[in-house]
């Protein structure tokens, strides 16, 4: 079985463009499902993980939550359940990037974000792609997708790239940005999100000898 990761620039459409993938290939998306599986296997409140979803910790942070959990600050993560008060992003991530690679070895899923284009990167049954924008288009979306005005939005599409890139560099060491990491860089400001998808299930089709 195959597997296709969707990166994507906030308000790029990669909800929307990764539902249209998902249905076209008979595959399954999975998006949130990932937080809440590693909160689960980590025995901690799925919202707290949601909290932390697809972000790295600053080093203040570091620090603070490894004092806390009694550990050294790049120490490994402590075993067994991870109460509230020291659930880490490097638990979190350590937990997802298993959940990834499962899923991975099981094939027949669309994975949307969290690094999975990384997690993946030595996979030939894996087909990665990025979806990007013009901030000008992203910015009409976020605001009416978030009901927000403009400087609001501009902030939701810089904290939210800046989060994804941190996370991808911090846990993986890669630039999520470069696009030698994809098969397919898609501008969803010149082609449309309809479009984008199509091309995505094109590009997917070959790369994974799909029918």
């Amino acid at each position: 079985m195959s597997v296709v990761t969707i990166s994507r620039q906030y308000g790029a459409g990669g909800l929307r463009v990764s539902r249209a993938v998902a249905e076209a290939l008979a595959f399954k998306l999975v998006d949130r499902e990932l937080a809440e599986e590693a909160a689960r296997r980590l025995g901690v409140d799925p919202e707290l993980a949601e909290a932390r979803d697809e972000r790295a910790p600053a080093v203040v942070e570091q620090l603070g939550l490894a004092l806390a959990a009694g550990t050294a600050p790049f120490g490994t993560a402590p075993p067994g359940d991870y109460p509230e008060r020291v659930l880490d992003a490097r638990a979190l991530a350590e937990a997802t990037r298993r959940i990834i690679e499962s899923l991975a070895d099981a094939g027949g899923y669309v994975i949307l974000g969290r690094g999975a284009q990384s997690v993946l990167a030595g996979r030939l049954d894996t087909c990665h792609i990025s979806l990007v924008g013009a901030i000008e288009d992203r910015l009409r979306r976020v605001m009416a997708w978030q009901e927000v005005g403009q400087k609001e939005a501009e902030r939701l599409c810089r904290d939210h790239d800046d989060q994804r890139a941190h996370y991808v560099r911090h846990f993986y060491g890669r630039d999520i940005a470069d696009p030698l990491l994809y098969d397919a860089v898609l501008n969803t400001s010149r082609m449309g999100l309809d479009a984008a998808a199509t091309v995505a299930v094109a590009v997917a089709r070959k790369k994974l000898g799909l029918t």
